[in-house]
């Protein structure tokens, strides 16, 4: 798998749904708006969890305390952080005992 253009197609991809956003508050108020809207956040939605899949398989911890599973963040692989919710998960290695 080439992380690069991974981390490069979800960032240009995470920056059109931003300009899509921007551009959504610029259409007068109406139902195509809202449909619009709707397919916005089913849009978010899809992406999130994209994002989660692709950090998984990259080995990222994820925090389940959250739907769409949120990446958790670490300094040094071992203590991993939820930047949402705080919660941590210890990856030490553990030693087998014979």
């Amino acid at each position: 798998m080439d992380i690069d253009a991974l981390t490069k197609g979800v960032g240009l991809f995470g920056s059109a749904l931003a300009i899509f956003k921007q551009a959504l508050e610029l259409l007068p108020d109406s139902s195509r708006k809202a449909d619009a809207a709707a397919a916005l956040e089913r849009a978010e939605r899809e992406f999130e969890l994209a994002e989660a899949t692709a950090a998984s398989k990259l080995r990222y911890a994820l925090c389940y305390n959250h739907f769409p599973p949120e990446i958790m963040l670490s300094k040094d692989e071992v203590i991993w952080e939820c930047p949402t919710c705080k919660n941590k998960k210890d990856n030490t290695p553990r030693v087998a005992l014979a």
